[in-house]
């Protein structure tokens, strides 16, 4: 039976206006200026040992890379992830769905989500559903697609630009507890771009969630597109807001010391700050601006590429750095300066958690 959220109405044409507007924005750049990588001369390695194996949830994964949470529930919608999920198959890579409840409100529209699983029959595909979802909500986005994890994604300040915003978040926490407790897959809890704190990160880890992807400030920037929906309401300095991802990726790890997966998002997109994000600890990196960015405006073959070069250079940095696999790059030499190193002085965050 369809269910009904309180801005429902505005779905269809809010999803299509947030693929739209996001193309105006070049693909976001996170700042890991700050985070240093140290040369290593004699790495005592070829680079035919360099592997990017990483274990996701305790899931195997070819690749530490994923395509992270977009967009579904229109006929533009369903071509994106149609052409999302081609090339994560071709280059064997996870791929997280856009939030689902616009299928759980109209049965009518769980075409344009399905056609994931159909076009990458035995892919690794991520469920996603807003904080506001019940266990049984869940359960449906799950089967929908046949998932082996579901992404609950965070996006406070979003909401509170959105002209058909929800504005009410009492209760947030203890729902995400019950979907942790009732889901038959890994939680995943993300946020869309505005950074995790340590102190909300310790509170997810002690409700049960499986990895937590820290979607920092860097990347797509969803208070830019929400204000230029609303008529231009906010003024420019907020929005800014966010916690920068390579801070709230240090934030994040030394709040769950290893006890939940952590994944890097918001703008992680160069070979390198993947590696660095890699080297402070990440399990996986996220991408979603950017291949919405190359697919729309030059196709699957260039996004294709894209992701082949980044995973070239990341295996070239790693080897640079002296390591032959991801465990070994968390052990690499790291240095830390600038604003970031005071950030975690002044947060009493250890160096390397």
């Amino acid at each position: 039976m369809p269910v009904k959220s309180r801005n429902s109405i505005y779905r269809p044409n809010r999803k299509d206006e947030h693929i739209l507007l996001a193309l105006r924005q070049k693909p976001g750049l996170a700042d890991f200026s700050d985070i240093h990588l140290i040369n290593n001369c004699l790495p005592e390695r070829d680079l035919n040992e360099v592997t990017l194996e990483t274990t996701l949830m305790g899931t195997p994964l070819r690749s530490p890379l994923f395509i992270n949470a977009v967009t579904g529930g229109t006929p533009l919608a369903m071509r994106v992830n149609q052409a999302l999920a081609a090339v994560a198959a071709r280059c064997d890579l996870p791929m997280a769905l856009g939030s689902q409840m616009a299928a759980l409100e109209n049965p009518a529209l769980e075409a344009t989500y399905r056609v994931v699983r159909r076009t990458n029959p035995r892919g690794v595909i991520w469920a996603n559903l807003g904080s506001y979802a019940s266990p049984e909500m869940v359960r449906r986005a799950v089967e929908m697609v046949g998932a082996s994890a579901v992404q609950i994604h965070l996006n406070v300040p979003q909401e509170l630009a959105m002209r058909e915003g929800d504005c009410r978040f009492r209760g947030i926490l203890s729902r995400i507890k019950e979907i942790c407790q009732a889901s038959p897959v890994p939680v995943i809890v993300k946020e869309v771009g505005f950074g995790i704190a340590r102190e909300q990160a310790l509170q997810l880890m002690e409700a049960g969630v499986a990895a937590i992807d820290v979607g920092g400030k860097g990347g797509t920037n969803f208070l830019a597109i929400e204000n230029r929906r609303s008529g231009n309401r906010i003024s420019r300095e907020l929005l800014e807001w966010g916690l920068p991802t390579a801070i709230t990726l240090l934030e994040v790890l030394s709040a769950v010391k290893g006890k939940v997966d952590v994944i890097a998002a918001g703008g992680v997109t160069s070979s390198l700050n993947i590696a660095k994000s890699l080297a402070l600890g990440a399990k996986a990196v996220g991408l979603a601006g950017l291949p919405v960015y190359l697919l729309m405006k030059y196709g699957r073959e260039r996004l294709v590429r894209e992701i082949k070069k980044i995973e070239k250079e990341l295996r070239l940095i790693m080897l640079m750095s002296g390591a032959a696999n991801l465990a070994e790059l968390r052990q690499v030499p790291l240095v830390i300066t600038g604003a970031t190193a005071e950030w975690l002085r002044q947060r009493n965050i250890p160096f390397r958690p």
